[in-house]
């Protein structure tokens, strides 16, 4: 099994936009949305492949001196192996290389294996949203805002 986690390429909104219809099918983002996002100040990416098959992506918008996860997302089929982890690992050394000093992210208070993942990078709550996501069913889900400080990566000299 050969794994990739590569930069997402301008072009990728459909794709992309496919890719995350298949890990959100409650909240997809179509290609226009995906390509609002791609065309913003500062918004950079990867995409995770398993033999060729995309199985993963994260959009992450450096805002200066802090990154924001946009959105990250491995497909159903190849949860719980280690993609969510190599893309979030790739967006902090992108991070280190562009000198952010922390990182920041919203995820669903009821997304258990989402909260282990980031928990286990170091992201700690720093917050909340109440009624941030909408359910299919309408339920309003709160949102936790997690924040990591991203330390010895910055030098001043």
């Amino acid at each position: 099994m050969t794994r990739l986690i590569a930069p997402l390429m301008p072009a990728a909104a459909a794709p992309l936009a496919m890719l995350h219809a298949a890990c959100f099918p409650d909240d997809p983002w179509d290609a226009a949305a995906i390509a609002q996002v791609l065309a913003m100040s500062g918004v950079f990416g990867f995409a995770a492949s398993e033999d060729g098959a995309a199985c993963g992506f994260v959009l992450v918008r450096d805002l200066g001196d802090e990154i924001e996860i946009v959105s990250l997302g491995t497909l159903p089929s190849y949860r719980r192996q280690g993609i969510g982890r190599a893309l979030m690992e790739a967006a902090l050394a992108e991070a280190g290389r562009r000198f952010c000093s922390s990182l920041v992210l919203e995820v669903a208070i009821d997304n258990a294996a989402a909260r282990r993942l980031y928990a286990s990078l170091g992201l700690a709550p720093a917050g909340t949203r109440p009624r941030y996501y909408r359910r299919p069913d309408g339920t309003a889900v709160d949102a936790v805002i997690l924040r990591l400080d991203i330390a010895g990566e910055r030098s001043d000299g």
